[in-house]
Order: C-alpha cells, then sequence, then structure tokens
C-alpha cells in the first residue's frame, strides 16, 4: 500500500499568483452539451509539492501534479481495479513471482522518445537502490538476477516470493533512463519532470503555482483541458473566496464551511458539492523513541483526554467518524469490533499514575524524576481545524496535569521535522491505497529514510504478522491476520487514531463531466479528471 502525508504539509508564505496566472484561459466555445477542447483549470494546492521526482514523491500535492505528468504502468478504474495504463497487457506466471508487460507501442516520453522496457527496469532500481519511502517496501523482494529485458517493449519482472497485492504496487511512474539515468538522482530532478502523461511541465514558481500544459503529441486519448494550473494557497478563507470569483475551480472544503454555504443561492449558482470518505484517516502521531511517549500507557492515557464525540459534532459538524486503526472503515482490514477510546479524565489521571507521574510540587503540572510532563504537538500552519482541535485536546490534557504546546510549522518545515524524527507529535493525516500493506507505516525496519515508519514503533510480534500478511494467499486468513494487527495497533497506540472526515469539494460549474470514485474521489484514477473540459465563457 502506498501511503501519503496529506494534512501534515502547509506552505509557510501565502502568495499570489503572477499577472499571466490571474484567471481561467477560456476554452472554445462547441455545440451545447459537447465536450470543449481548450481552456485552463485552475487548482488548489493546500500546500506546496516537495520534488518532481516521482520516484521520491511522498505527498498528496507531490502526486497531484506528478498524476498529470506521468502515467501508471499499471492504471486503476473507477472501481479501483487494473486498467492498462503505459502497460497494453501483462501475464502473471511462476505462481505470482513473474509479471511480464507489454508496453503499449504508442507510449513516448514528453520529449518524444518511446518508452522502453529497459525504463521500466530502470525505475524499479531505482526505487530500491535510492531507498524511495514511499515504494521500496512494494518492491523489497524484486529479483534482479531474473528481471530483464524481453524485447524493446516487452519486460519481464520477477521476485523472489509471490505477494497477494503485487499486481496494485505497478501503479508507478515509469522515469525515462536517457533523462534520469545522468547526474545525482536524488538531487539533479526535483524541480523537472520527463514523464509520459498527457500534460508536460511549464514552470514551477515555489511556493506559489505550478503550471502543466496538454503535450501535443500524446499517445492515448487527449484529455480536453489545454492546461491546468496549481496555485498554492495554505489559506482556506483565501481559497474559497478564489472559488467564489471564479479565479480557482477546486478546492477541498472543510465541513464548517460546507455546511454554512452549501445551500446558500449564489454559492449553489456557481459551485457544486461532493462528498465522500476517501481511503485516508486523521491521526496524531507519537515520537515512541521519546522519552516522555515510548510508554504505551502513557499514549493510552493520552488517548483517553481526547473527546472525539464532542469534535466530530462540533467540528466536523457530524461530518466525520471515529477511527480505531490503520485502514478506513470501508476496508476489510478494519476490524469494526475494535472499540474507540473513549474521552475519560479520571481514567486517564489514574493510568498516568501508574505510569509514575504525579503532581510532586503542587504546580499543576506532572512530573517524575524531576522532569515535568510536557511535549510539543506540531500541526499545519492556516489549518484551522487543525488548531480547534489541538486547542479542545489541549485544554482536556491541561485538567489532568498535562502541558501541551502547540507549534503551526509551514509544511518543508513540519515534514522535515517527522521525517527526521526531531518531534514529539504531529497532528497529520495518511492517505491509503485499495489494498492494504502495513509494513512501510510499522514494520521496525521501515523507520526513515528506508520507510515510512515516523513514528518510529517496533513490535517484533507486529513485524511477524506484518511479514504474514505479506504472503497469505487466503482472503479469510488475510483479514484475520490484519484484524490481529489492527487489535495490537489500537492497544500500542503508536498514533491517536482520530478520525476519518468526509471529504468534500468544491467544484465550479464550467467543470463538466465530474465523476467519483469510491474512495479515492475526484483523482487517481483512470479517466478521471482526465474526462473533465470546461464549458465556454458566456
Amino acid at each position: 500500500m502506498r501511503h501519503r502525508l496529506s494534512v501534515l504539509l502547509t506552505v509557510l508564505v501565502l502568495a499570489g499568483c503572477g499577472r499571466n496566472e490571474s484567471g481561467p484561459v477560456h476554452a472554445v466555445a462547441s455545440p451545447a452539451d459537447a465536450p470543449v477542447d481548450g481552456g485552463r483549470l485552475a487548482r488548489r494546492l493546500e500546500n506546496d509539492i516537495q520534488t518532481l521526482n516521482a520516484v521520491l514523491q511522498t505527498t498528496d500535492y507531490d502526486r497531484s501534479v506528478l498524476s498529470y505528468i506521468h502515467d501508471p504502468l499499471i492504471d486503476l478504474d473507477e472501481n479501483l481495479q487494473p486498467i492498462p495504463g503505459t502497460a497494453a497487457k501483462w501475464e502473471i506466471a511462476d505462481g505470482g513471482r513473474t509479471y511480464i508487460f507489454h508496453l503499449d507501442p504508442r507510449a513516448t516520453f514528453s520529449d518524444g522518445q518511446p518508452v522502453r522496457a529497459s525504463d521500466v527496469l530502470f525505475t524499479l532500481r531505482k526505487i530500491i537502490d535510492e531507498q524511495s519511502p514511499e515504494f521500496s517496501s512494494l518492491f523489497d523482494l524484486f529479483d534482479r538476477t531474473k528481471s530483464a529485458v524481453v524485447d524493446d517493449r516487452t519486460v519481464r519482472v520477477a521476485f523472489r516470493e509471490a505477494r497477494p497485492a503485487q499486481l496494485m504496487a505497478f501503479n508507478i511512474a515509469i522515469l525515462p533512463e536517457h533523462v534520469y539515468g545522468k547526474g545525482d538522482f536524488k538531487k539533479d530532478f526535483n524541480d523537472s519532470a520527463v514523464g509520459d502523461g498527457p500534460y508536460k511541465l511549464v514552470t514551477w514558481d515555489r511556493g506559489k503555482s505550478v503550471l502543466v500544459q496538454r503535450r501535443a503529441d500524446y499517445w492515448r486519448e487527449k484529455p480536453h483541458i489545454e492546461s491546468i494550473l496549481f496555485k498554492v494557497l495554505s489559506d482556506d478563507n483565501v481559497a474559497w473566496l478564489s472559488v467564489k470569483r471564479g479565479e480557482l475551480d477546486e478546492m477541498r472544503v472543510k465541513s464548517d464551511r460546507w455546511a454554512t454555504e452549501k445551500d446558500r443561492p449564489d454559492v449553489r449558482q456557481k459551485v457544486n458539492f461532493y462528498n465522500i470518505y476517501l481511503l485516508s484517516y486523521n491521526c496524531i502521531a507519537w515520537n515512541n523513541a521519546d522519552p516522555l511517549l515510548k510508554d504505551a500507557r502513557v499514549r493510552n492515557a493520552l488517548a483517553m483526554a481526547y473527546d472525539r464525540d464532542a469534535i466530530i459534532r462540533n467540528l466536523y459538524r457530524d461530518q466525520a467518524r471515529a477511527i480505531t486503526g490503520p485502514a478506513a472503515p470501508d476496508q476489510w482490514a478494519y476490524d469494526p469490533s475494535v472499540p474507540p477510546i473513549h474521552f475519560d479524565l479520571t481514567r486517564a489521571a489514574a493510568l498516568l499514575k501508574d505510569a509514575g507521574w504525579s503532581d510532586t510540587d503542587g504546580d499543576g503540572v506532572l512530573d517524575r524524576q524531576g522532569r515535568k510532563f510536557e511535549f510539543d504537538m506540531l500541526l499545519p500552519a492556516g489549518s484551522q481545524v487543525a488548531m480547534e482541535q489541538t486547542q479542545v485536546f489541549q485544554q482536556a490534557l491541561q485538567k489532568i496535569g498535562v502541558r501541551m504546546n502547540i507549534r503551526p510549522l509551514d509544511g518543508a518545515s513540519m515534514f522535515r521535522n517527522v521525517m527526521s524524527g526531531k518531534y514529539q507529535s504531529a497532528f497529520m493525516a495518511w492517505s491509503l491505497d485499495p489494498d492494504p500493506d502495513l509494513y512501510p507505516l510499522f514494520d521496525s525496519k521501515q523507520k526513515p529514510p528506508a520507510g515510512l515508519n515516523v513514528v518510529r514503533y517496533a513490535n517484533p510480534e507486529v513485524d511477524a504478522l506484518i511479514a504474514q500478511t505479506r504472503r497469505e494467499f487466503n482472503f479469510n486468513q488475510r483479514r484475520e491476520l490484519f484484524h490481529r494487527l489492527h487489535q495490537i495497533l489500537a492497544r500500542d497506540q503508536p498514533y491517536l487514531w482520530t478520525v476519518q472526515v468526509a471529504t468534500k469539494w468544491a467544484v465550479n460549474k464550467r467543470v463538466n463531466n465530474v465523476h467519483i470514485a469510491k474512495g479515492f474521489g475526484l483523482y487517481n484514477w483512470y479517466p478521471g479528471s482526465r474526462a473533465w473540459w470546461l464549458s465556454p465563457s458566456r
């Protein structure tokens, strides 16, 4: 499963776009209700991207841009099932240990060069050799000696063992070796991109915008929209005003704004709303390596001070649901029998006392062996709902003698701190893929930079169970293993799993042919947003 940090990142400076990006480029008129070619779609980025190197991507924002520049080897349809992408067809052999991909003979990169079988092997080698934080765990059993180019458009990819979800792992971009095989892979390709997707990079103005342009020579069905401008707008209020003025065509909308704006006649005249639970969840990451937070009793006590029901009711307007573990409630891997940790300050205080914490000097803050119970919580700057939620949590913790300091950070700084382990707790979210794999987030060998175990969690029993889930092909047995993992992780609380929020998009009514994929929403499936078209100006 690919995991992407989403709520985590926020830019430091909110900046407007240049004058050549002040408004949408209008589409060319055509007969009523017929698709229109042309125009510029303006999309919001809540935070700036971190890299344009598809192998090194880690965030939803990276993916949002890169999905227009690259086609995946295997695509996903509206039901999140595998369909041809850069690969026109494939066969699975040797009991699931070998995959033979036949590349579409039309496929070319944006520099005009054909996509070759050697590019597929090059990309897989880079994923492993450069320790791609998002993808390396998917290919850790890649067998280099048995993988080979069959011919210019056919590649054999072999693995030392078969895995039940391996085919889905090939939903990855393919990089051209003749470009990315030169220079320093980790340093030289963060602000440029050559891909085989329908758009090519025009500009990346850091902290402000990213512009991509439709390729005239694109080899699959061409999208209708000529260009896409991603505007970095970290402030929700500024972004919403841009939507209302017609300067922004889409944005994710928080529950409180949705509740107050969705029925206003002036808004309904301009905007369509879409509401869906995605494969994602919100959480608070505890740095399990921190001396203050390494005790599971302490983490459980802190969880008892999180008033989930009040937050769902008051902050999310009942547009969220409780979550208790590392999958979305609609996924088969989620164990619905695991109860949420209920808000109970009395039990929380008793558990902290059992862990050796007491207020020995009467100052209202617990202490132990001369250390005060005080820690920092990182959260994305500019996020009102994150601030409100952590303030509610802060007030409850204060009542049991725990001092939590709220530290809003820009996205780049927060990302660096979490990945490097220089934090104590962080308000964040994970975006998930359809077929689960807990290895990148919870296996003890997957601490950054090798993987995304950013909480530095280590449990030999969990490592062993995760290894079993990656070998088990029987669905019922595999589900039992995931449910057991859910139970253990809920007990250990390496994260405080908080809520899954219903994601809402506001989309300008000039955008046509918008469809929803269950679990993914508007994006990251085929054709998805590539089938959109813009109504001509009136």
